[in-house]
């Protein structure tokens, strides 16, 4: 049995194979097509030697929707709303995202106001009477949709998350009256209260419609041609699999499709390696994204942004920071140095791929302080141009009077300092101390500025996956397939009856288990688990709360907030009365997981010593300069013996840098752990010459 996941970056493709006869794993790079990213995906299945015809199961997680919106490349879309609310997406809310940016505007909505429809209808949440959709009044937008090529219609009703009958009486009208047009209701999308968010969302939902059908139906067609038989399945946000028709529907839940699928591996990487607390760090060539994982479990959230558009959906706590390998260093309007957050992608990439960038970026300064290695293939497949690198360097260096070893530390400096604030964002920000936590560095760039990041955290330990550049293909195999049900309670814990609240479990975790079963899951196999939003009586924010439905009690739900909420915030107030807010159920069924260190290494490049190294160079650390480390192939380190810094360990995919006064190891799992020396300027001392 054949199984594939690919993960699409910005940069590079990435492709894992899971042998299951073989009992072996094999991974490869190739460069992304942003034009079309199956043209990407083919190329590297055919690296690995795989035919379409062969593979078993397909795994996918894909930045389509992402792009989409980031780009706004996405349908020409309409809206159609109760009678009185069509401004209600530009109105938003009165908080502002950026307190003292005296010059901030709104987003701009996808809908424009002219294909924003009123239509006469209302719901009542007190038993008032209701006023049913206007048939007219539908029949007139439509007239106007297909007048002005709309592609996609979002139905979003005042109260619909209460009692979605209306508009889904108003997307059957549509389909009965417009095949041809994409529509999606926002009760469907989105089963809970806060209109603005919900209509927000169901109005992204739309927006990518039509360019992910189009997408995985082009992506269906190529690989069937080469034979497959199989159904793709496809990356959520919260970190489950579905299937390809199912992300039809939801295109708005693959908006962090590829960070979810490396969260996911990193989750597998704790399990191997015995620890329960990591921060995952993820740097890519376009973006950083980092997430917590506490106690083993990752942390969720119910809300964010993307694009500064307001995203309701459950999905993993990732922050997304503009700083990969492709930033782009600049000098400001003042002279000032600047990283990002633009980025010179997979074309024309970095000047040192000689693929004709002319902008020095975080992997040129790499280059010239000889962190990456001027022989060897980049994804196996980039032969790499030292000296495009060190113009391009020399070119903003020379305005500021600064050597290009200054102006590459530079560089490395401001990328880190913006990777460590999303990493501060998520950990102390949030109750958690960084110096608790290990932090797991995957994507290409990831092990290369793994150390510098760690020690300027005080977080002790660094650990480097096999295929680090691979992690997240991998996450997709090892995700379950997943659907996810909720819906808005609303109620005081009090006042609510602990039968009739695992009633509501109870059939939203049906709903669920259907959903999975529709997509071809067998049933025994299905698990569920259960959680629920809560807030203390009077707040404005929630947190989400597990559940255990097998010996649900108020009291206890209570107990489990309070404990939750001390967690988060390192306070709590037994005796203020708290309050449901939203109940959420997960339908999941387990996958055969692989295990990395079954990877097949590729063959030697070179002779090795006993220890694998196969060669030295001169590399730049900071308040260190040039110093001979000893460079490693990652194939060939011995297993349990522990190795000193500095040094550079070379992989497909990636490098790793352990600074001078670091120690370093293999683990049984394959991963390398490096432990970060707490006196590191003391010990840098004895390296300067």
């Amino acid at each position: 049995m054949i199984e594939i996941g690919i993960d699409v970056g910005g940069t590079f493709t990435d492709v894992v194979m899971i042998d299951r006869a073989a009992g072996r794993l094999h991974v490869a790079k190739t460069a992304s097509t942003p034009q079309d990213q199956s043209i990407g995906i083919l190329a590297g299945l055919k690296r690995l030697g795989v035919d379409p015809h062969t593979i078993d199961r397909f795994t996918h997680g894909t930045t389509v929707a992402t792009n989409t919106v980031l780009e706004r490349k996405g349908a020409r879309v309409a809206m159609m709303t109760t009678a009185g609310f069509r401004d209600l997406l530009e109105i938003g809310r009165t908080n502002r995202t950026k307190v003292y940016d005296m010059k901030l505007m709104k987003p701009a909505p996808l809908v424009p106001r002219g294909l924003r429809f009123e239509v006469a209808q209302r719901t009542h949440v007190h038993s008032l009477p209701a006023t049913p959709p206007s048939a007219a009044d539908i029949d007139a937008a439509l007239e106007r949709c297909r007048a002005e090529g709309v592609e996609a219609i979002a139905v979003c009703y005042l109260h619909s998350y209460a009692d979605p009958s209306d508009e889904e009486a108003t997307v059957a009208a549509i389909r009965a009256s417009a095949p041809d047009i994409h529509v999606t209701a926002s009760s469907d999308v989105v089963r809970e209260y806060k209109e603005y968010e919900r209509f927000s969302t169901a109005t992204l939902n739309a927006y990518v419609m039509p360019v992910m059908a189009r997408y995985l139906s082009g992506l269906e067609g190529r690989l069937g041609e080469g034979g497959y038989r199989h159904p793709i399945e496809v990356m959520r946000s919260g970190g489950g699999l579905m299937r390809a028709d199912t992300a039809r529907r939801y295109p708005v839940e693959t908006l962090l499709s590829g960070p979810a699928a490396g969260v996911m591996g990193a989750l597998r990487i704790a399990e191997s390696s015995g620890t329960q607390n990591l921060v995952t760090y993820d740097m890519g060539g376009t973006s950083t994204d980092v997430a917590l994982i506490a106690g083993g479990q990752v942390t969720r959230t119910a809300e964010t942004r993307i694009a500064d558009l307001p995203l309701k959906t459950n999905q993993i706590d990732i922050v997304t920071v503009g700083a990969g390998g492709g930033s782009i260093a600049h000098l400001g309007i003042a002279g000032e140095l600047r990283v990002g957050p633009e980025s010179a992608g997979a074309s024309p990439g970095p000047a040192c791929y000689g693929k004709g960038g002319d902008k020095a970026t975080v992997t040129d300064a790499n280059m010239v302080l000889g962190r990456l290695s001027s022989s060897y293939a980049l994804g196996g497949e980039i032969k790499v141009r030292p000296e495009r690198a060190e113009a391009v360097v020399d070119a903003i260096a020379k305005p500021l009077g600064l050597s290009r070893e200054a102006m590459g530390e530079g560089i490395l400096k401001l990328v880190n300092t913006r990777m460590a604030s999303a990493i501060r964002e998520i950990s102390i920000q949030r109750g958690h101390d960084p110096r608790d936590f290990a932090l797991v560095a995957y994507g290409g760039a990831g092990p290369m500025h793994a150390v510098d990041l760690a020690r300027d955290l005080s977080m002790p330990r660094v650990i480097i996956p096999p295929a680090p550049g691979n992690l997240c293909a991998f996450g997709l195999l090892v995700t379950d397939l997943a659907a996810e049900q909720s819906e808005t309670l609303l109620a005081r814990l009090d006042d609510i009856d602990a039968a009739d609240l695992a009633a509501r479990f109870a059939a939203l975790g049906a709903s669920a288990r259907a959903s999975l079963v529709a997509d071809g899951v067998a049933a025994d196999t299905i698990t569920l688990s259960y959680a629920a939003d809560m807030r203390y009586v009077g707040q404005k924010s929630d947190i989400p709360v597990p559940v255990v439905l097998e010996s649900l009690s108020t009291d206890d739900l209570a107990d489990a907030f309070f404990r939750t909420y001390a967690e988060r915030f390192n306070h709590t107030f037994r005796k203020a009365p708290c309050e449901i807010v939203t109940v959420r159920v997960s339908a999941q069924s387990a996958v055969d997981r692989p295990d990395l260190a079954a990877l097949t290494a590729p063959e030697p490049s070179g002779d090795a010593d006993a220890s694998g190294v196969i060669g030295r160079r001169k590399v730049h650390f900071p308040g260190v300069g040039w110093v001979d480390c000893a460079v490693y192939d990652r194939y060939r380190l011995p297993p349990g013996r522990e190795l000193a810094g500095p040094a550079i360990v070379e992989e497909l995919g990636s490098t790793s840098v352990i600074a001078p006064g670091d120690v370093f190891a293999l683990d049984a799992a394959g991963n390398i752990i490096i432990t970060i020396a707490p006196e590191a300027a003391a010990i840098a001392a004895e390296y300067v010459t």
